[in-house]
């Protein structure tokens, strides 16, 4: 993928050109860095993804206005450190963040800058792959979901995602479809591996019943993600979404319960960064002990667990639940506030830490530390009854793209 460079002077002196010639090796190094990662950094590069302006000098700032109205967002400003380089665009930087502009400052060695570049290429992509993307809400929002509001206009202009509303009886409708279809079970997805691990035949079966009937809605409404008010599937036919919602997050539809849009709209942006599955859960217990929390879902992706097994729902001992084993790493913690700020955006890093396996929690649970400070980050946010968990670092790209996304 290709990056435009757009070199900025103002020169005093006859260094001309030992300068630029020395600016153009600073770049050839940082490509040595982005090679492996499908990333050039070149002048007058076509179908580039974003643009870097190069301060070669001090001076420039009145240069850099000139060209400022045909620059999008983010603007990109790369400092060679050398010949007034940095203050020149620490100004322009300035000058930015005080016209409400996303700007990025690159500076420090090759690689350090390398691999800021690589963020942004992420937050780009991520941007361009999530935007205008459809969500579905099937049936409204749960009733004990009070602080997590749906504006799908709102949701629009803050997070560029377009909120689909359907019916719970248009689902209703294609499950009754598929129930008199008799569906073979055999030609479902780990068919064999869920013949295995299922305590009911029966349930199972209804389980995919639901799978393949919200896979219609997904076709004919064109989403690429959904929640589901799913205790009203639980309710009528004592049966639940939870395994066909573990299914569509492993095939990258991104998938929610209990009709919880700002949980659905935070996992499907972190689902663009990273290219992977993310977590919905409730906080369930906090350990002040060893400044952990405990998180617990009956539903997890498949694609994020390294076993499973198929039990029942925690809260009604009906249906399907899915006991997920997650692996120990590096995580990102994240919800988007239900005002939609940034300012009271959940964002933190984490470890998982061990799987856990407690009597009175739903199915899948993990124990994640978190530290002093993570710890009381938590509990002074206001984010509802749900978090997202990441692999990864997220944190570092979540919030400008959030910031992006509001342009």
């Amino acid at each position: 993928m290709n990056i435009n460079l757009i070199p900025l002077y103002s020169f005093l002196s006859k260094k001309e050109d030992k300068i630029q010639k020395e600016d153009l090796l600073f770049v050839d190094e940082i490509n040595n860095y982005l090679m492996n990662d499908d990333l050039i950094v070149l002048e007058n590069a076509k179908d580039a993804i974003f643009n870097i302006i190069l301060i070669g000098s001090g001076g420039t700032e009145n240069l850099f206005l000139k060209r400022l109205k045909d620059l999008p967002e983010p603007l990109v400003i790369l400092s060679t450190s050398r010949n007034n380089s940095l203050p020149a665009s620490l100004e322009i930087k300035t000058y930015l963040e005080n016209h409400n502009k996303l700007c990025f400052l690159l500076v420090g060695d090759e690689n350090h800058i390398a691999n800021m570049v690589k963020h942004i290429a992420t937050i780009i992509n991520a941007y361009n792959n999530v935007k205008d993307n459809r969500l579905g809400l099937i049936g409204n929002p749960s009733s004990w979901l009070i602080a997590s509001p749906v504006e799908p206009k709102m949701i629009y202009q803050n997070f560029k995602q377009n909120i689909v509303k359907i019916k719970m009886k248009e689902l209703e409708e294609l499950i009754e479809q598929e129930e008199k279809e008799m569906l073979d079970i055999n030609v479902v997805p780990h068919a064999k591996e869920f013949i295995k691990k299922a305590e009911s035949r029966d349930d199972l079966q209804f389980s995919l019943v639901i799978y393949n009937a919200l896979k219609k809605l997904i076709a004919k409404y064109q989403l690429n993600g959904l929640t589901i008010r799913c205790f009203d599937i639980l309710k009528k036919y004592k049966q639940t979404a939870c395994l066909a919602l573990a299914m569509l997050n492993e095939e990258g539809i991104t998938s929610g319960c209990e009709g919880d849009v700002p949980s659905l709209v935070t996992m499907h942006i972190v689902n663009s960064l990273t290219n992977r599955s993310s977590f919905m859960a409730n906080p369930s217990k906090f350990n002040y002990e060893d400044n952990s929390i405990m998180l617990a879902h009956c539903t997890v992706p498949l694609n994020m667990v390294t076993s499973y097994k198929l039990t029942t729902h925690f809260e009604s001992g009906l249906g399907i639940g899915v006991k997920g084993e997650l692996p120990e790493g590096r995580i990102t913690l994240c919800k988007i506030a239900p005002d939609y700020s940034l300012e009271n955006t959940l964002c933190i890093p984490a470890n998982l830490k061990e799987n856990l396996s407690l009597e009175g929690y739903c199915r899948t649970q993990i124990s994640v530390a978190l530290g002093e400070e993570g710890l009381l980050e938590i509990l002074k946010a206001s984010f509802g009854n749900h978090v997202i968990v990441s692999y990864g670092d997220v944190y570092q790209d979540f919030l400008p793209l959030l910031s992006l996304l509001r342009r």
